[in-house]
């Protein structure tokens, strides 16, 4: 299909000031008229195979608020009517095809809703861009992706219109817009069919590209069904939630926990551009009558959360009002992405009285593994609980590409039907909790008490395939009977998983995001004062680990970290960048010539570690 490169603007249409209702809402039960044709309509679809996107569930509840903003508040009409305003520009320049890619850059605010359901709404497959990548990276992205359109707000207009020209890519930017509208918009559904939506894919996801350049996840509508449904049984999300947002949105952290369960739910979120410490305690200690009650972050989130409260709240009176006022609104605040330590664990328990529900996610998986809503004193620190709903997780030894399975944990698949009873929308709801537990089946093969080794997913809810790459069955990324290998080390002990750290010394997690040895490397080779590099990741207690290089140097060349970190940030997004770096004279290697990185940790590393 070709497009010419042209830029289409959205004047007075993609944002628009609330429509106005006459009834307040508030994050407390609303008793609220469904359109119970509809939702029988729904769960009929979903027995028979098909999928009620995220979009589409709009429609059970479209005057609930459903996102604010820094601009405005908006429903879930609101969004809805917007989102099918833009769909038709979208299928206007696609000449009305369907599962084409579409790259799209917004801020973290409605745009980004608004632009990815009506990326929906036209059967196209949504491709979130952040701009903390630099230009070579989106070029990657959206070559590899193979998008036919890019869609962008105004504030990215100046990075994406060079790339699309090169490209040859059609751009749709959209503009915010003041004016409101004169009368409201009867909302009208789309064409596909709820079948449809059940059999086709939603949004690529891509890796940080840890064991090579990064692949996009495919993300189906289905598997992202059976994900909130697993959520929404695992963690209650109910209508009544207000949910602060701070994650960013090309990482499925942000796109599943925080966003999509949410607005599956018919709940509320407040999204904030992204992670500030102070800005996130006014939020989450305001007197609003929507009180934020669930929050979820990465363990450096709360670290620095936990480090401004010792400068903000030293009075033992604030402190107090501080501890009484979260445990009394938070009902869920969950950490990962990265391992979270024990002495964080504690603090935030100290400051806040609730207990971190530590969880093991990734692209590939969406949320995976869990510690219990309930009870309280089964979420262990250190330890990542069981397979969620439609997940099984396996532990094996693989010897001479022989796998010895040790123990299989299999969890039973959610009910995907939309309960307006366990959302709170029905009449006869009250505030009451829902069980919460969900079943799993263990297997295991060993006698041993404690079992250790490689931690294999499968089931409905994980991903099967990577864009535009070798099918599941010749890849080295699954086992021959359909494991995905997620690469993590993984130990299973009194009936829960402990993750114990990547089967590759390169691959470095920090502060939630997956980094690349390998890829750092590359680029800080590029640097035309270096000869020589090992990059590391070294244990850091705010970050889990951070990114260091040891670098050896060219005959009569100098470098300073800031000089590596202005040249490397061409190539690299800020969270690949080294925080610390030591130069050697030569490099240690081994016999065959590769970097000895056992070695070189055992000599720099204490050099590396990274004082604030």
């Amino acid at each position: 299909m070709e497009i010419s490169m042209r830029s289409v603007r959205l004047l007075n249409r993609l944002f628009r000031k609330p429509l106005s209702f006459s009834r307040a809402i508030s994050n407390t039960a609303v008793k609220e008229e469904i359109n119970a044709e509809l939702l029988n309509s729904f769960n009929q679809d979903i027995k028979n195979g098909g999928v009620v996107p995220v979009f589409r569930r709009a429609l059970l509840f479209p005057t609930r608020v459903a996102l604010q903003d820094d601009f405005a508040t908006y429903t879930y009409a609101d969004l809805y009517d917007a989102a099918t305003a833009l769909s038709k520009d979208i299928a206007a320049l696609l000449l009305g095809e369907t599962e084409r890619t579409i790259c799209y850059m917004c801020n973290n605010d409605a745009t980004h809703v608004i632009v990815q359901w009506a990326i929906w709404m036209t059967g196209n497959i949504a491709v979130p861009l952040t701009p903390l990548h630099p230009e070579e990276m989106l070029k990657y992205f959206i070559t590899d992706s193979d998008s036919k359109l890019i869609i962008c707000s105004n504030d990215f207009e100046k990075i994406l219109n060079p790339i699309a020209k090169e490209l040859s890519k059609p751009l749709l930017i959209s503009n915010r817009s003041e004016n409101s509208l004169e009368k409201k918009t009867v909302l009208q559904d789309i064409d596909l069919t709820n079948k449809w939506y059940g059999d086709n894919e939603a949004m690529l996801i891509y890796t940080s590209g840890t064991t090579s350049k990064p692949k996009g996840v495919v993300w189906t509508h289905r598997m992202l069904s059976i994900q909130i449904a697993a959520l929404h049984a695992a963690w209650k999300y109910s209508a009544h939630d207000v949910v602060l947002h701070t994650l960013p949105l090309h990482h499925i952290h942000g796109q599943l926990n925080s966003l999509n369960a949410t607005m599956a739910a018919g709940a509320r979120i407040r999204m904030l551009p992204k992670f500030t410490s102070h800005t996130v305690w006014a939020k989450l200690l305001d007197s609003d009558k929507a009180k934020v009650s669930v929050f979820h972050g990465v363990p450096s989130m709360y670290s620095k959360l936990a480090a401004d409260y010792d400068k903000m709240f030293s009075d033992s009176k604030t402190a107090a009002y501080v501890k009484t006022t979260l445990s009394s609104r938070m009902r869920l605040m969950c950490a990962g992405s990265a391992p979270l330590p024990e002495s964080l664990f504690k603090k935030w328990e100290e400051i806040s009285g609730l207990k971190l529900l530590e969880r093991y996610g990734m692209s590939e998986v969406g949320m995976a593994l869990s510690n219990p809503y309930r009870p309280l004193e089964g979420r262990l620190v250190g330890r990542v609980g069981l397979p969620l709903p439609g997940v099984s997780a396996r532990i094996a030894e693989f010897k001479d590409n022989v796998m010895e399975t040790l123990v299989d944990v299999n969890g039973e698949m959610p009910d995907l039907q939309i309960s307006l009873d366990k959302l709170g929308l029905a009449r006869s709801s009250s505030n009451k909790e829902f069980d919460s537990d969900w079943k799993t089946n263990e297997t295991k093969l060993t006698d041993n008490d404690v079992c250790e080794g490689e931690l294999l997913l499968k089931g409905p809810a994980v991903f099967t395939r990577y864009w535009n790459r070798a099918p599941s069955a010749l890849s080295s990324d699954f086992t021959s009977d359909g494991w995905f290998r997620t690469g993590d080390m993984a130990s299973y002990s009194q009936g829960t998983f402990k993750i114990m750290g990547r089967t590759s010394v390169d691959i470095i997690k920090t502060g939630g995001y997956k980094v690349s040895a390998l890829q750092v490397e590359s680029a800080l080779l590029e640097h035309p004062n270096i000869s020589d590099v090992a990059v590391l990741g070294i244990a850091d207690q705010h970050y889990g680990e951070i990114v260091s290089a040891v670098v050896a140097l060219k005959e009569g060349k100098s470098l300073t970290l800031r000089e590596l970190k202005d040249e490397a940030g061409k190539r690299l997004a800020p969270y690949q960048l080294p925080k610390t770096m030591f130069i050697v004279d030569q490099m240690p290697r081994n016999a065959m010539g590769k970097l000895d990185k056992k070695v070189i940790r055992q000599k720099f590393g204490e050099k590396l570690i990274f004082k604030q």
